[in-house]
Parts: C-alpha cells; structure tokens; sequence
C-alpha cells in the first residue's frame, strides 16, 4: 500500500534531503532586495537575485535571512573591511551560507553564515568605473567645468541636510569671513534611497533662481555605503544641466565620488567648499586693492611727470611769449610808422580823385542839363504844333451834341438837334437842318 505523508511530513523529508545532499556551506553572489524595509528588526529577512545583463530583468530569486547572532558578526567584518560599508539594496554581494527549508512553510532559504567584503567592494568599483567611462565618453562630466566660475561668488546656493553638521560648519564659516556672502538654502536628503532624487530636485530648484553665483553640494562625511548615492547618473546629470558651476564638498577624505568629477570643482569637506569660496573673494579683493595700488601708482607717476611737462612748458611759454610779444612790438612799431605814412598818402590820392570826380561830375551834369533841354524844348514844340488851338486857326472846330459829347461821325448827329463849334475865338451854336454823307472838298 502506497505511504501517505502529511504536508510537515514531506516538508520534513525535502528538508532532510536538502541537508543529506548539501551538508556543507557554500558561496553565493546575489544582488539585495528587500533588505532596508527589515533593517529595524533583529533578524533580517531579504532576498538574493539575478539580473539579465542586458534587460536587467530579474532571472532568479532566492530568499535569504541572517539571524540575529549572525548580524553583529556579519556587521563587525563589514566596519573592519578596507572602505567599510553597510548591506543595503541593490548592490551586489558575496554571501557563505546554508541550504534550508522552512518545514511550516515549504520555503527554501539560505541562512547566511559570513560575508565576503572585497567581492562588494570589487563590484561597487567595477560598476562605478563602468559609469565614470559612460559619463566621460558623452562629456557629461566636462559640461559644468566648462563654465565660468565668477571671480566673487558672494550668492551661494546650498544643497544639504537641515541644521547637520556641513549645513553648520559651511555657514560658520561663511559668517566668519568678514565677506558679504548670502546663501539660498535648499534642503535634501544626503544619504539612502532618497538621497539621489532630493539632491537632484535641490539642484533643479535653485537653477530657477536668476541671481545665483554658486551651487554647493555638501555633507559631512562618511562610510562607502553611505556615500554611494552620489555615484549616481542622476546627480551627475542634473549637475551638467546646471547653469551654475557646482563646488560639491562630500566630505570624504579617500574616495572621489562622480558627483564629485561632475562638479565644476570639488574639495573634500563642507568647511573646505567654504573656505574656497572665501579664498575666491578674497584673492579678488586682493586683485582690487592690488589693481588700486597700481593705479594710484601709475596716477602718480603720471602727475608727476605731467608736473615737470608743465614746468618745462611753462618755461618755454614764456621764452616763447618773451620773444613774440617782442616780434610783436617791433611789428606794431613798424606797423603804425607804415599806416602813418600810408594814411598820409591815401589822404592825397583820395584828394585827387575826388577833385577828378567832382569835375567829371560837374561835366557829366552840364552835358546831362544841355541835353536835357534841348530835349524839352523839341517836345515843347510838339506840344505846341499839336495843340488844338493850333489846329483849330488852320480852320478846323470841335462840334459837340447837347450833351456835351464830341460829333465824330453824321450817325451822332440827327435832324434839329443843336450842336456847338468851338473855334479859336468863341463858341458857335448852331441847329441841324440836314445830313448829308458827301464829304465836302476844296
């Protein structure tokens, strides 16, 4: 007869199988899921998985957990590594465990037993290299190192945590500089997940600022793993976009993260992004003062040398002036002995030749007054021979109508009207008895 197994019962004999067929513990490599959602509790449940290299899909899951014994040890071998950095989501690691299966659940999972640190490492920095030559070969890590950073960056916008220890020591020693810098400040996550989009929205809000010199991107330090999420494409990018040119300060003594390469500059503390800024503005108040040096310098050579020039002027101005006035006068004396005699002798020439014009004239009237008279007397005599007095004593007369109008021709003259002939001597009147159209002839 067939043997019925409860399920605990197969439970037990897969587990038991497991166990006979894998005794020992062994190495497995595995990206992290699901790890910080359990970092509160004593035993850490999370998974292991594997991702397609090209679609970076997940291929295979497997679920792990380390006890809480475990965790203090697995944490201590962590801190002591070279670059000492935490367990967290998505990175990958190297794990020694055990095969197991959790009888109430039927679920297979690896009790993880120790950690091999330099495969994370390794990993972590093979990824990171793998980034820094895709940004390289796209120039997004040249973009905001190719603006110009101003030579007074007094208006500092400021991307860190809140009231931390950077946030602090970077205005302190601001305040303490004697500058008159003023600060724009935009708070962000510096650590964990939330970490890569707080600081790029940090970035992204004061780049709509329009009155801003600088961006500084701060924190004070710590671990790899807490430091990660500025190896980030995202930073890097929003970085390059930047108008501004970005100082980042991360705060790391050892390592140079790829914020850091995307940024215009980058210095290894919060203090040491202030301090940079201070040496900016003082090294160009030490160029205006020695800009002012120079200049009052300069200005007072330049007085000096215009103070000789004029005394050198003066002196020949008035060897100059000597001399010409002196030309001057010995041309005014021989001037005035000229327009004496000159005078003189235009006086006589002008005697003569109004004396010339005065007989001329006199000719030129009497010829005028002769010619004039003859002339009169010629049309006197016309006058004289036109007058109707004249004409009339040749036997001629001026007949008249009643109105007093002259009769030229017989149409002014009709049968009885009276008519009046004036003659040399008087006044004839006489009446219209007859008209006759034949001119009378002598």
């Amino acid at each position: 007869m067939n043997e019925t197994f409860s399920v605990s019962e197969l439970n037990q004999f897969l587990k038991d199988i497991l166990s006979a067929g894998m005794p020992r513990s062994f190495w497995i490599c595995g990206e992290v899921q699901g790890y910080d959602r359990n970092k509160g509790r004593q035993h850490l449940f999370f998974e292991l998985v594997e991702k397609d290299p090209l679609t970076n899909e997940i291929r295979a899951r497997a679920s792990a957990v380390i006890w809480g014994g475990v965790r203090q040890k697995i944490e201590t071998v962590l801190k002591r590594s070279e670059n000492a950095f935490e367990i967290k989501d998505d990175i990958e690691i190297r794990i020694l465990c055990k095969l197991d299966l959790y009888v109430p659940h039927g679920a297979i999972r690896l009790i993880v037993e120790n950690i091999d640190p330099v495969h994370t490492l390794g990993k972590i920095s093979q990824d990171r290299q793998k980034l820094i030559a895709e940004l390289t070969a796209s120039g997004i890590l040249e973009k905001n190192k190719a603006l110009a950073f101003p030579q007074v960056p007094l208006r500092v916008g400021l991307v860190t945590a809140y009231d931390s220890a950077a946030y602090n020591d970077f205005l302190g020693e601001l305040r303490g500089s004697g500058f008159n810098f003023k600060v724009f400040y935009v708070g962000a996550l510096m650590q964990g997940k939330g970490c890569e989009p707080s600081v790029c929205a940090a970035i992204q809000t004061l780049n709509r600022k329009k009155d801003l010199d600088v961006i500084v991107v701060t924190r004070g330090g710590g671990s790899i793993a807490e430091l990660s999420c500025f190896d980030s494409k995202a930073i890097a990018l929003a970085v390059a976009g930047s108008r501004y040119p970005v100082l980042s300060g991360i705060g790391h003594e050892i390592n140079t993260t790829i914020t850091d390469l995307a940024a215009h500059t980058f210095v290894k503390t919060p203090t040491a992004a202030a301090q940079y800024l201070i040496a900016q503005a003082a090294a160009f108040d030490r160029l205006v003062d020695e800009r002012m040096s120079s200049i009052c310098r300069r200005a007072n050579e330049c007085v000096k040398d215009n103070m000789n020039r004029v005394r050198k002027n003066a002196f020949r101005l008035q060897q100059a002036s000597s001399l010409f006035f002196r030309d001057i006068r010995s041309k005014h004396v021989r001037l005035e002995e000229f327009c004496r005699n000159r005078s003189a002798l235009l006086l006589r020439q002008q005697d003569e030749h109004l004396v010339r014009l005065s007989l001329q004239l006199n000719k030129t009237i009497h010829l005028r007054l002769t010619s004039a008279g003859t002339k009169i007397a010629a049309i006197e005599k016309m006058i004289e021979l036109a007058s109707p007095i004249k004409i009339m004593r040749r036997g001629f007369s001026i007949v008249r109508n009643k109105n007093g109008r002259i009769v030229r021709s017989i149409q002014d003259a009709r049968q009885q009207d009276i008519l009046t002939n004036e003659v040399p001597d008087g006044i004839i009147i006489s009446q219209i008895t007859g008209v006759s159209k034949e001119i009378a002839r002598e």
